[in-house]
């Protein structure tokens, strides 16, 4: 089986059929770093720079991140259930994929057209309203990953508990 780079729907089927092995879920957890990696240099490659903004920044994203993780393992099914960590890794690589591509995207946008609108006739200091812009999309695109892994760890585990549901109704007496 390869990789989904892209479908995160087969690869939630497959996940909540059982159908990705631990080497797999190797190569999406390995994926899923160079991703992250990808998305905390992000700052950096769209123009950023070090200060106390940039510290601010982390700590939110941080936080977001802390509440993400456990909302996703909520929505796994808690304490009862099961792959969590593989199944984190794994949609990390099509839900990641999609958003660092949209991040570049509207970063890209960001760089070269806030300098149109953006002056010192309409702002007393552009670059500070470029820094909290981009702070802004930091955040929103932490968020945006979260709830779209616990969207769907949420769809497997109601899966899971349908085909328990239907399984266990197999195993009954016919009247």
């Amino acid at each position: 089986m390869a990789i989904h780079w892209w479908h995160t729907h087969k690869l939630v089927e497959e996940l909540a059929e059982e159908r990705v092995t631990e080497q797999q879920s190797l190569w999406y957890a390995m994926w899923s770093v160079v991703i992250a990696v990808q998305t905390l240099y992000y700052a950096y490659w769209f123009g950023g720079d070090r200060g106390w903004l940039l510290f601010i920044e982390f700590g939110a994203v941080c936080v977001i991140s802390l509440i993400g993780l456990h909302e996703c393992f909520k929505s796994n099914g808690g304490v009862d259930g099961l792959h969590f960590l593989k199944r984190l890794f794994c949609l990390g690589v099509p839900v990641g994929l999609k958003l660092a591509i949209a991040s570049a995207l509207v970063g890209q946008l960001v760089y070269f057209g806030f300098p149109r609108f953006a002056t010192a006739g309409l702002f007393r200091d552009p670059y500070f309203v470029y820094q909290l812009v981009s702070f802004f999309i930091a955040g929103s695109f932490t968020v945006v990953y979260y709830w779209r892994i616990a969207y769907h760890m949420a769809r497997m585990a109601r899966r899971e508990r349908s085909n328990t549901a239907v399984q266990s109704d197999a195993k009954l007496p016919p009247i």
